[in-house]
């Protein structure tokens, strides 16, 4: 049935003409309505070609939606087949071979009225972000030789992302490798900065970023759906925002733990953008986004450690300059470079540990932790459990497996200080791992061995 006239009035549902029916007048803006054949549907189509839920029109925060339902036949709009698509004044809305015109009035609520830029665009199609599109790629490259290629990139991207510790080297890598994959007119990059703005990062090419700018309602969109949207461009608008120079566009956020870090956008003037752009563009951002949580969270901790080496005082807890203390930094230095275990004597109080923390300063080590223990506050009791840890389970209270020093300070320096407090069958066990043995943890079957 073809020329059927659907509008809305400040939430209030009529149809002029055509062989259907209307069930319910007026409703909660917010709430569902589901057309197709099944009586119980609030738009009922006498249509063979509609399923029996064919489509469901909402409207969330002022802006009405359509999404198909799974129909047989699918849903268009503007002739474009949609799974879901914000719907604007004008826009012809087909279900099986009856077409709506969606009409609305001023004074219908709407939030994104006059400056939201979907109103004269379509959404093909929008898809949630997170990791879980990877693995459906994955097993789709299996029977498609494109998406096998699209994969290898991934793969390939991922690989060099894993050895960049800057964040701009990163976005650069993602957005170049997106841009000459999608063949785009414009590729943008908006990251979240302290001040919690999304603001523009890399835009490729550079000559392009002031005649093509990025649409700041579509941004909005994305992240606060967590969504990434495909949209096609029906007609163009006096303002930028309105994506007047692209005839197709993607966006897709930057997630991380479910807040978001940024956004890109891909924008074609001429032409259209094929599905596998799209899957692919979601899948370099779950990329791009886990490399740049570790790129920022490993560019905090060398600062960090930079920090904290401007703050130890190294030799310097070493004061003076007489021949004894210059023949014993001397020995530091030279034991230091050594690959074995040290013994420190001395009365207490003479600055054991002191010693000993020179030591690792001194060693290939000393970018590695270095764990200090007091042997004489191990109970007598515990004194293997806490050396060489323990399996749940292997006594009264060991409620969870416990990893002891020994394995704690693998590959970095271990200070046991007051070895001589312990007992006789500790210093034994003691002595054998020093020697280069592997040991048990308690209650433990298999051995393990430290540096």
């Amino acid at each position: 049935m073809v020329g059927g006239r659907w509008s809305v009035v400040g939430g209030r549902w009529s149809v002029v003409g055509g062989r259907w029916s209307v069930v319910g007048g007026r409703g909660n803006p917010a709430g569902r309505r589901p057309a197709g054949r099944d009586a119980d549907c609030q738009v009922v189509l006498t249509d063979v070609l509609c399923s029996r839920v064919h489509a469901v029109i909402c409207c969330r925060n002022g802006i009405w939606w359509v999404r198909d339902n799974g129909s047989r036949n699918g849903t268009f709009v503007n002739d474009q087949k949609i799974d879901e698509a914000v719907l604007g004044v004008g826009h012809l809305v087909r279900v099986g071979s009856t077409e709506f015109s969606f009409q609305q009035s001023e004074d219908a609520p709407t939030s994104y009225s006059t400056e939201h830029m979907l109103l004269t665009q379509t959404i093909v199609r929008n898809a949630r972000v997170d990791g879980a599109d990877a693995n459906l790629m994955a097993l789709a490259a299996i029977r498609d030789s494109e998406h096998a290629q699209d994969l290898l990139l991934l793969y390939q991207l991922a690989i060099r992302l894993l050895s960049t510790v800057d964040p701009d080297e990163v976005i650069r890598s993602s957005i170049e490798l997106l841009h000459d994959h999608a063949g785009a007119s414009l590729v943008g990059f908006l990251w979240l900065n302290d001040e919690r703005q999304l603001t523009p990062k890399l835009v490729l090419p550079e000559e392009n970023s002031e005649r093509i700018p990025l649409s700041e309602s579509l941004t909005r969109l994305v992240c606060d759906e967590g969504q990434a949207v495909w949209v096609a461009n029906h007609r163009h608008c006096s303002t930028p925002q309105n994506l007047q120079h692209a005839s197709d566009a993607l966006c897709v956020p930057l997630l991380h733990e479910g807040q978001p870090l940024g956004a890109i956008h891909v924008y074609l003037e001429r032409g259209r953008f094929r599905q596998s752009h799209f899957d692919f563009a979601i899948s370099l951002a779950n990329i791009t986004s886990m490399a740049l949580v570790r790129a920022r969270h490993s560019k905090t901790l060398h600062s960090d450690l930079d920090r904290l080496k401007a703050r130890s005082p190294g030799y310097d807890e070493m004061v003076g300059d007489s021949p004894p203390m210059v023949e014993l930094k001397t020995k530091i230095e030279r034991m230091g470079r050594a690959n074995g275990s040290v013994l420190i004597r001395g009365e207490s109080g003479v600055g054991k540990e002191l010693i000993a923390r020179a030591l690792h300063g001194a060693s290939l080590r000393a970018d590695r932790p270095m764990l200090s223990v007091n042997c004489a506050a191990i109970p007598a009791d515990l004194i293997e459990s806490q050396l060489f840890g323990h399996m749940a389970g292997a006594f009264t209270g060991a409620e969870r497996d416990h990893i002891g020093y020994f394995q704690q300070a693998d590959l970095g320096t271990l200070f046991l200080d007051e070895v001589g407090e312990l007992t006789l069958q500790g210093q034994s066990k003691l002595l054998r791992v020093l020697e280069g043995h592997p040991f048990l943890p308690v209650g433990g079957l298999k051995e393990i061995k430290v540096d």
